[in-house]
């Protein structure tokens, strides 16, 4: 049916094509048309998404920094909570001495009126009563001083030979309360030590509350009779009260008692006194002495008992200044040098009684420990918030441990998705840490409130980082196969002897957290075949030639120092170089006994004639120093003298920063003496490496020609050989410039470079800034354990 327009035509069939046409045309402007708008507002509504996005990661960056804020804040809080009750206990302590020392002296006082008072009623009689005498404990016994008794048998106090040291003398001293108490070698306690009356000197010097037991060496007899002598010899009193109350030697040890000699087991003094607690028992004089006489080899051990200072006395004239004590003891060595050695000179230097249950003094009744005072009171099954012993100020510690954990996971998301590789491990590591701790949590039949009695606990012992060693500690006693008790009864048990051996000074919480390093602990490791995690010894690391000569003279140098059946010549004692001007040259002893190098090599020699013309120079000032460091700051792992930690470090080829934990450590070799450039990777366990080539921080002595410092900058450059060490592509990396990690450290190395006869030469400060700016190498990240080169 055609369509009528009214105008009398006809639509043609062009007309309605036309009109088709037409009308697509106009849809598709209207498509393009709606299209086009929503295009437009779609790129406004995705500009404003791009923003929110960008804002909610800096939101959450935000929030993570807030969460860790908080959690500081709680440790801060935490912190201050454990410093109040440390001060409260160390408040108590010392009033409750305090308050001991009055009442004895109260008591001292009234019985002194009632001797004078028995005085003058003698005096009153016709003749004195036989037997009746007043005993002066100011005055030290001749028995005991080594006098004989006179031609009529009857000692200079007119008492009969064997009385000098009765303690009838003195009926009421047994009966008053101990200041402290005398233990072997095997923390047994053997008696207690009671207050005696002194005057002058010597009573203001040891007029102080005990701060540890008295603790003998290993191999001296002393028995409960002994302790009873003690109280009437003036000289073995106040040793006895001077080994209680003074301070330990931690640096370094006086000369009689590196080798030894007397009967205590540390060096300990008292300001006001020159000599140290051993050399009074023993009436030595405390001193350094020649490191020759120091490093003799003790004879074999004999236990000898030393019931007196006289016995001592001809203990040491007859075995020519060796005492019992020392002939149980090995020499010391230098840790730095010795093969796979982590453990400190001093633990190497002591001998130790396994724990087993033979020695186990831990008791309970079923319920609660009654056994050692430590445990008293704790119950034998598990605790938990709702416990009765469950103390109200204690905080669960699940919860902060997931928190701290969260935060955990959050980094190590956001450093997965980031292409850098130096924040990868850390995250991880941590991360695997929490879950270790929430499963030690769940699965162990003790909680950590209940190691030890109430009075031992602290905030501390619930951080991160010290709930992980100690679920690691447990984890790991449980692997050795040496122990006959359970990991939980073997710890505890050496926490008592801790508690013993440190007396008010123990905190369990820091004990804990470095128990890692633990003399007895470290002892069963290698007793079960594990190796120590610590800084690595040459032995065990390539060189930087990686010859496989230079390893086997490397291994041969570094065994020898440890085992004896493999042992080197012994070191000749040093002989002093004459110098032409007659002024000594000032020395420090501790930097001295520090640095104190490897046995010499013929290298050394000739190093050693070369610095010959310039020993006779003044020591510069700015060189000198004190001690050093022996723990690193993260991994805290034993550091030996050889070592020097590094902040950053770098040359024309490459540079570390300061996100790696890096060192310098000496490998003094036959034909090689070199700084091997040494990091700590980043994975699960701390592991020491070295980083494979073509990367070269390490420093051959032979390709140094000398070292420019400053003495207000930790940096120095290493000025090397042109052509020292080359890359790949022929490119020498040039000088090395090092940041150390504290002023020491640097004034160490110089020190021992100098020894090694590298040249010195002083510069501004600014030269070796401006140095440092003018290189620009690429930065190496850290590397996980699988990309360290381990040799």
């Amino acid at each position: 049916m055609a369509h009528d327009t009214g105008d009398g035509q006809r639509l043609t069939l062009r007309d309605e094509e036309n009109y088709w046409q037409t009308l697509e045309v106009a849809f598709e402007e209207d498509a393009k048309m709606l299209e086009h708008e929503f295009f437009s507002r779609a790129n406004i509504v995705h500009g404003r998404l791009t923003a929110l996005d960008r804002e909610k990661r800096e939101l959450e960056m935000r929030i993570l920094q807030v969460q860790q804020d908080v959690a500081r804040e709680h440790d801060s809080l935490a912190n201050l909570t454990y410093e109040l009750r440390e001060n409260r206990s160390r408040l108590s302590l010392q009033q409750d001495a305090r308050r001991q020392q009055m009442q004895t002296y109260f008591a001292n006082h009234r019985r002194m009126e009632d001797d004078n008072r028995a005085k003058i009623a003698a005096a009153a009689l016709p003749t004195s009563r036989p037997g009746v005498e007043v005993v002066d404990l100011s005055q030290p016994s001749g028995a005991v001083n080594g006098d004989r008794p006179r031609s009529n048998g009857v000692g200079a106090n007119g008492q009969q030979p064997g009385d000098a040291h009765k303690p009838a003398q003195n009926p009421g001293l047994m009966n008053h309360p101990d200041l402290t108490f005398v233990v072997d070698s095997a923390q047994q306690r053997i008696g207690g030590i009671k207050h005696v009356p002194l005057s002058g000197n010597d009573a203001k010097v040891i007029d102080r509350p005990p701060r540890r037991v008295v603790h003998l060496r290993r191999g001296v007899t002393f028995g409960q009779d002994d302790v009873r002598k003690l109280h009437q010899d003036r000289e073995q009193y106040i040793s006895a009260m001077v080994q209680a109350t003074g301070d330990v030697r931690t640096q370094r040890q006086c000369a009689p008692c590196s080798r030894g000699e007397g009967p205590f087991a540390t060096c300990v003094v008292v300001e006001g006194l020159a000599d140290c607690a051993n050399c009074l028992w023993t009436r030595n004089t405390c001193g350094t002495e020649d490191r020759a006489a120091e490093e003799q080899p003790p004879p074999p051990a004999r236990h000898v008992k030393m019931s007196n200072s006289h016995d001592v006395q001809q203990h040491v004239r007859t075995n020519g200044a060796a005492t019992p004590a020392s002939l149980s003891r090995p020499t010391s060595r230098d840790k730095s040098t010795g093969w796979a050695s982590t453990a400190t000179d001093e633990a190497a230097g002591e001998e130790s009684t396994p724990i087993t249950r033979s020695n186990l003094i831990l008791r309970h009744d079923g319920r609660v420990y009654t056994h050692p005072d430590c445990m008293r009171g704790v119950p034998v099954d598990k605790i938990h918030p709702n416990h009765p012993y469950w103390d109200p100020t204690w905080t669960p510690i699940e919860p902060n441990i997931e928190s701290v954990l969260q935060g955990w996971r959050t980094k190590r998301t956001t450093a997965l998705e980031s292409s850098k590789t130096t924040s990868k491990f850390q995250p991880g590591r941590q991360v695997n840490r929490g879950e270790t701790i929430l499963k030690f949590l769940e699965d162990s039949d003790f909680h950590p409130f209940q190691l030890l009695s109430k009075k031992y606990m602290s905030p501390k012992l619930a951080t991160y980082d010290t709930v992980f060693r100690l679920a690691d500690t447990i984890r790991e006693l449980g692997e050795f196969k040496t122990l006959d008790i359970t990991p939980l009864e073997w710890l505890r048990q050496r926490l008592h002897e801790l508690i013993v051996e440190n007396g008010p000074e123990f905190r369990l919480a820091n004990t804990i957290h470095n128990f890692y390093h633990d003399r007895k602990y470290e002892e069963l490791r290698i007793a079960n075949g594990k190796k120590s995690i610590g800084r690595p010894s040459g032995a065990s690391r390539a060189t930087p030639k990686e010859s496989p000569v230079s390893i086997n003279k490397k291994r041969k140098f570094f065994v020898s120092d440890g085992f004896p059946g493999l042992a080197v010549p012994p070191r000749p004692p040093a002989t002093p170089t004459p110098t032409p001007t007659p002024a000594p040259v000032p020395k420090t002893l501790t930097q001295d006994e520090t640095e104190r190098s490897a046995p010499p090599t013929p290298e050394i020699s000739r190093s050693a004639k070369k610095m010959k013309g310039r020993q006779g120079k003044p020591k510069d000032p700015d060189l000198s120093y004190e001690g050093h460091t022996d723990i690193d700051d993260y991994s805290r792992d034993s550091i030996g003298k050889h070592d020097w930690a590094l902040n950053r470090i770098k040359h024309r080829l490459n540079s570390v920063g300061t996100g790696v934990t890096q060192y310098w450590h000496w490998i003094p070799d036959m034909g090689e003496r070199v700084f091997e450039h040494q990091v700590l990777a980043e994975g699960d366990t701390f592991t020491w490496g070295i980083y494979a080539k073509p990367i070269n921080f390490h420093l051959e002595l032979e390709h140094i020609q000398e070292i420019r410092w400053g003495a207000r900058t930790t940096k120095v450059m290493v000025v090397c050989s042109p052509h020292a060490v080359l890359s790949p592509e022929g490119k020498s990396r040039g000088d090395v410039l090092a940041e150390f990690k504290r002023a020491r450290t640097k004034q160490r190395f110089l020190v021992f470079c100098q020894r090694q006869g590298v040249e010195l030469v002083k510069v501004s400060s600014n030269e070796i800034e401006a140095a440092w700016n003018a290189y620009e190498s690429p930065d190496v990240p850290a590397m996980a354990d699988s990309e360290i080169h381990d040799g």
